[in-house]
């Protein structure tokens, strides 16, 4: 698509168009379409950016040419027609302010609040629970609960990472992010993140295989974090 699908929102660090129309589409794993969902759900316009999003996929699809692709393209797409079905997207459903800060989407699927969940050490002031395990590219649905003040370490990833901000906020060389806030990332890039001043930082991720850390402190102690 040349132009991107309209915001209107104060969320500002927003999912790609690509997501929105693979979202449409069905196409995504379990743990991606409720991450999706989550972002989803803080976003004003979300009803309106899922059809523009599911309209422009069609239209992409019917436009194309089968002989501009590539030979075994067309095969390819007709046998995932023949297959069965992915998973259906996980509802998206408005943001209702209430005292958890799980958006419905994520709290329907785990049947319960955030204070509920089996939170584990991480690192100092820093918990987290892993939530999912699966799709292409061992992909791990996971949690991030940390203090004010609190640094992740330097750390680079094996594919994509999605960190979807739930509560309070965090900063790196790329920006501050928000609740609503998704940062994307991918495995040419390294980043450390500081948690912002303020009130506790919790954050939905989806990353694939290990994390990679940079100090060997951290390394050290990979193994028993299990991420």
């Amino acid at each position: 698509m040349s132009a991107a699908l309209a915001h209107s929102s104060p969320v500002t660090h927003r999912l790609g168009d690509e997501w929105l129309m693979a979202y449409a589409a069905g196409t995504l794993s379990e743990g991606q379409s409720l991450l999706v969902a989550a972002h989803l759900s803080f976003l004003e316009d979300a009803a309106e950016r899922l059809a523009v999003a599911e309209a422009a996929g069609g239209a992409l699809f019917e436009t194309v040419s089968p002989d501009l692709m590539a030979p075994d393209a067309l095969a390819r797409t007709l046998a995932r027609l023949d297959a069965p079905a992915p998973p259906a997207p996980v509802p998206v459903a408005p943001r209702v302010r209430t005292g958890d800060p799980l958006p419905a989407p994520l709290r329907d699927w785990l049947g319960g609040g955030v204070d509920e969940l089996k939170w584990s050490f991480l690192g100092p002031g820093m918990k987290k629970v892993k939530l999912w395990r699966g799709g292409p590219g061992d992909q791990r649905l996971w949690m991030l609960r940390a203090q004010p003040g609190v640094s992740v370490p330097k750390h680079g990833h094996r594919g994509t990472e999605l960190v979807l901000v739930l509560k309070g906020s965090f900063s790196d060389p790329h920006g501050r992010f928000r609740p609503g806030d998704v940062e994307e990332s991918d495995d040419s890039r390294m980043h450390a993140l500081g948690i912002d001043e303020g009130e506790e930082c919790i954050c939905l991720a989806l990353t694939e295989g290990p994390i990679r850390f940079e100090s060997w402190p951290a390394r050290l102690v990979q193994p028993f974090i299990g991420l």
